[in-house]
């Protein structure tokens, strides 16, 4: 049997996943690495840690799924995007690795954006200048941490510098590369201008060479093997920005769907085979280089989803048993839209100001929690719907909307997505986008599969479709629009944090 190792990179857990060439999982081994927060709005990693951690849980799914190193055709990766993981000339790690949630640079950010930085850079980087970019900590390093900098010989993300330790081999991968502020999108290609503009033009000769996410970089080195139980030689391919492995799994093989993550955080994603530049709509669209020839990604995202509702569920509902299941019984009582409650999803950020925090409004004595709790749904999805309303600009409103995450098992909420988007919805039940997804790229880039588009017919599972009821949009539309009228209100007021 031939088995695909898809390793997940996040910011706090790392898993690895065995899959075989239709998908299925054989077995998952994970665990959490714990972060370093040394001040405060700082998010570190020991990479050294990181790295004994990946070792580890690829030898416990080996042993757990009970295969030979033998049967594991490829190695691939899906991680978190943007953060900093730099390397000395030794390929020594200069300091701790930096995650993309990190906001020490935000000094720096807001001076770029006086200074009109964010509309200088953005023809190049197509990004939103961001606190987590490289190049906002590499500008954060020089200016803070002078010897590091000097130090610098590599830029990597994370699973630059987990493919590294594997191999040997020093190399970026194109998805997530390609959002660094340091990679001119439309060009392919690291673009000089970008460090001019952003002062850092030490570094222009620290970034590796940009592979594609089914482009076979190494095998595992024998050093690699030894730790962790591989075969040396096995093939180590590119992989995926975390954002397109859940696109992929997904099937986002065409520009016919988009695909909606709820997690932590909501991300709204398209694929087109241009970037688009709309007359008259100066939205800074964050684009980047899909997997596929020639074909680039658009993607809206904000950490306003499902972890307000796991808020919400701890603190005041700590006591009830299966208390999602009944959530669900409680809101589908209920007519649609049926209160003036409006929750604001902002317990980690905001997608309509940056000094807006989360909160309940309009509630009344004759609220009982069945109505409260709705009112979290709807909030949650009409924050939501700020991403996909821009998107679908760009898209057009003739989609099918694909959604991932764990919110997937809530009927009652996916129905509410499709009646608030008023487009159909497809719920792809998948439990470990990022373990799946690097696994398709690894038989991909084996010739198991000749292209993502037949590796995903083959490897990824099958949706339900949800049609919306179109009986229920006024109401939702009037209530869209009075959430979007107290969040405008609300930021105007001074910062409640």
């Amino acid at each position: 049997m031939t088995y695909f190792l898809g390793i997940d990179i996040g910011g706090t857990v790392i898993k690895s996943g065995l899959y075989d060439a239709e998908g299925h999982e054989k077995a998952v081994a994970s665990e959490v690495d714990n972060g370093v927060a040394a001040h405060v709005g700082w998010s570190e990693r020991d990479m050294n840690a990181m790295w004994r951690i990946v070792a580890g849980t690829i030898r416990r799914v080996v042993a757990e799924a009970g295969v030979s190193a033998d049967e594991i055709a490829g190695i691939s990766f899906s991680a978190h995007g943007k953060g900093l993981y730099a390397l000395d000339a030794d390929g020594e790690p200069v300091r701790n690795g930096i995650i993309s949630s990190d906001n020490r640079s935000l000094s720096i950010v807001k001076d770029w954006k006086a200074k009109g930085l964010d509309a200088a850079s953005y023809p190049y980087g197509y990004q939103q200048l961001w606190t987590g970019h490289p190049v906002s900590l590499l500008a954060w390093m020089k200016a803070n941490e002078p010897d590091n900098y000097r130090r610098t010989r590599h830029v990597l993300m994370a699973h630059d510098f987990i493919r590294y330790k594997l191999t040997g081999v020093f190399a970026a991968e194109v998805t997530n590369i390609s959002g660094s502020n340091l990679y001119n999108v439309e060009k392919g290609a690291y673009d000089p201008a970008l460090f001019r503009m952003f002062g850092i033009d030490e570094m222009e000769g620290c970034l590796p060479p940009v592979v594609g996410s089914e482009e076979r970089v190494a095998g595992l080195s024998a050093k690699a093997a030894e730790e962790t139980g591989l075969k040396a030689g096995t093939p180590v391919f590119g992989g995926f920005f975390d954002v397109v492995s859940a696109a992929v799994c997904a099937g986002l093989a065409d520009p016919s769907f988009v695909n909606v993550v709820m997690g932590t955080w909501t991300i709204v994603t398209w694929t087109t085979d241009r970037i688009l530049k709309p007359q008259g709509d100066n939205w800074p669209y964050i684009w980047g280089r899909y997997c596929m020839p020639d074909r680039y990604f658009v993607h809206e995202g904000s950490p306003t989803s499902a972890g307000n509702l796991e808020w919400f569920v701890r603190t005041f509902l700590g006591g009830m048993s299966d208390c999602y299941r009944q959530a669900d019984l409680m809101i589908s009582a209920l007519p649609k839209a049926g209160t003036g409650i409006q929750f604001l999803p902002y317990l980690f950020a905001s997608n309509l100001g940056d000094d807006l925090t989360a909160g309940l409004h309009g509630l009344a004595n004759a609220h009982g929690l069945g109505q409260v709790l709705q009112a979290v749904y709807e909030g949650i999805c009409f924050s939501q719907h700020v991403h996909l309303e821009r998107i679908v600009k760009l898209s057009g409103r003739d989609k099918t909307l694909r959604l991932t995450g764990g919110p997937t098992r809530s009927k009652p909420w996916m129905q509410m997505v499709a009646d608030i988007s008023e487009m159909p919805v497809e719920v792809m039940h998948v439990e470990q986008s990022g373990c799946l997804g690097a696994a398709i790229a690894a038989a991909v880039g084996s010739g198991v599969h000749k292209g993502f588009k037949e590796a995903m017919a083959a490897m990824c599972p099958s949706g339900a479709l949800i049609e919306p009821d179109a009986g229920s949009f006024p109401a939702y539309r009037e209530k869209y629009a009075a959430f979007r009228r107290l969040a405008d209100t609300l930021s105007t007021l001074p910062a409640g944090r």
